[in-house]
């Protein structure tokens, strides 16, 4: 004798879903070439009273391959994450760690004094403390009036 399911009217939306999620999470990975170039760090700049830090999420690189740079108001963090060990492509059943070359620039929010700029990288975070400059002082200047 044949058993009968119940009936599920949600069941076909619920597999269409999970369908196009396997679609999206295939697509959108890093498997493909599609998305190859260089690659975003992610940052956290902030302030106190006399610093502007950056600090720059970037694990697994040397620290010999990372390049920072400061220029009027913009500093520069760039580098080269290489891969370690050539396997080939079609080995690979997914390939999410990216190698290759990064960059990215910011804005300053004001003056840093460029002599005292320090940059640290360890456990895969750089930081860079750049002191604010400091303003000129007013200066009072003796006006005489005719």
């Amino acid at each position: 004798m044949a058993k009968l399911a119940r009936w599920n009217p949600l069941k076909e939306m619920l597999d269409l879903r999970d369908d196009f999620d396997r679609f999206i999470d295939r697509f959108f990975s890093k498997e493909f070439d599609l998305w190859e170039g260089p690659r975003a760090i992610d940052v956290d700049i902030y302030e106190d009273a006399e610093n502007i830090v950056i600090k720059a999420e970037i694990p697994g690189v040397n620290k010999e391959d990372i390049s920072v740079s400061l220029t009027d108001d913009t500093v520069t963090i760039s580098g080269k994450k290489a891969e370690e060990k050539k396997i080939e492509k079609e080995n690979y059943y997914r390939k999410e760690i990216r190698t290759g070359s990064f960059s990215r620039s910011f804005t300053l929010p004001c003056a840093v004094d460029r002599e005292k700029v320090k940059a640290t990288y360890k456990n895969g975070i750089l930081e860079i403390v750049l002191p604010k400059a400091e303003k000129e002082k007013a200066k009072e200047i003796k006006i005489e009036v005719e």
